[in-house]
């Protein structure tokens, strides 16, 4: 057997998806990020395009996929609530990704050196991932693969096995992934993508994460988000076997969220992938989604109509004007 092979019985173990690339640099990425400015990150052109930059032995590439393609039940109870992104409910996928990664550091590579990422590393996961085989990108820049569609979080790992000892099959890409479907174009509120291109400064995802005050325009884009989105997936033709689930976190009681605590908020949400932007921002975030809901929230809205937070102030005041509009 070989060690592509016992991958893939780790893969299937697990439940998730595996492969293997070179560590060779991604030369043709790093005319693409060229004035091209992506969010959260600090790493250079040259960091995210050359593997031996981070770690200089390196020999290949191991990505992992992990499924997040769940439906969660909507709740009705009569609270206002908002929406989270069904990859930020439940426990924070960065360490769920890299304890799948740890195990197979341990199965397959105990004598070999690995360093492991998930999401924050230096490299752009969505290009090891097409390297090690997990897919291909599609329109809406998620990978896409054949077996699990497009929900799926990315992790890798670098590590100093050369990749020829894998053994593993050639990639054959289907560079075609998405025919002539443009539905998650269409979906997406903000017009954020066009011909598989995204600005982030429009992504709905993107601005439930940016700090400070939102302009009017991307205030009304957010409509009920709390936390991501996920419109351009749920849309996608790729994505239609899915799970059913119920969290009371994916529609979170807007109410409770604005008077928590800290403490409160650490219990709730540190664990997760949301709350690493902080209270806050999803406090903003949930002012805002009152508006947008237009509900019948003011004596909610002008607790926070002159609050000394500036961000909080106005998006208190956004909503007040919104729901004068009903």
């Amino acid at each position: 057997m070989t060690m592509y092979d016992r991958l893939q019985e780790i893969a299937d173990r697990e439940n998730i998806i595996a492969g293997v690339g070179g560590a060779e640099p991604f030369y043709k990425l790093k005319k693409r990020l060229e004035g091209v400015t992506v969010p959260f990150t600090d790493y250079s052109i040259e960091e995210r395009t050359e593997p031996s930059l981070t770690m200089p032995d390196v020999g290949s590439l191991v990505a992992v996929g992990l499924s997040y393609n769940v439906v969660y039940d909507s709740i009705d109870d009569g609270k206002y609530r908002g929406c989270i992104s069904a990859g930020a409910v439940g426990r924070d996928y960065h360490n769920v990704v890299k304890e799948k990664l740890e195990i197979i550091k341990n199965d397959l590579l105990k004598n070999h050196s690995a360093m492991i990422f998930s999401d924050t590393g230096p490299l752009v996961d969505r290009e090891v991932a097409v390297r090690c085989g997990l897919g291909m990108a599609g329109r809406n820049l998620s990978i896409i693969n054949g077996k699990i569609g497009g929900m799926f979080f990315i992790g890798y790992m670098l590590t100093d096995m050369v990749y020829e000892k894998w053994e593993a099959p050639s990639v054959k890409a289907n560079t075609d992934v998405c025919s002539n479907c443009n539905r998650c174009e269409a979906a997406c509120p903000n017009n954020a993508l066009e011909n598989g291109v995204c600005n982030y400064e429009k992504c709905i995802s993107y601005l439930t994460q940016k700090k400070g005050i939102l302009s009017y325009e991307e205030s009304r884009a957010l409509g009920r988000q709390i936390y991501g989105c996920d419109l351009c997936q749920r849309v996608c033709p790729k994505n239609r076997e899915y799970k059913r689930a119920y969290s009371p976190y994916a529609y979170p009681d807007i109410e409770e969220l604005l008077n928590m605590s800290n403490k409160e908020f650490e219990r709730s949400y540190k664990s997760t992938a949301a709350g690493w932007r902080g209270k806050r921002t999803l406090q903003r975030n949930a002012l805002i989604a009152l508006g947008n809901m237009k509900a019948d929230a003011a004596d909610i809205l002008e607790k926070f109509a002159d609050d000394s937070r500036e961000d909080i102030r106005m998006a208190a005041r956004y909503s007040l004007d919104r729901i004068k509009e009903r």
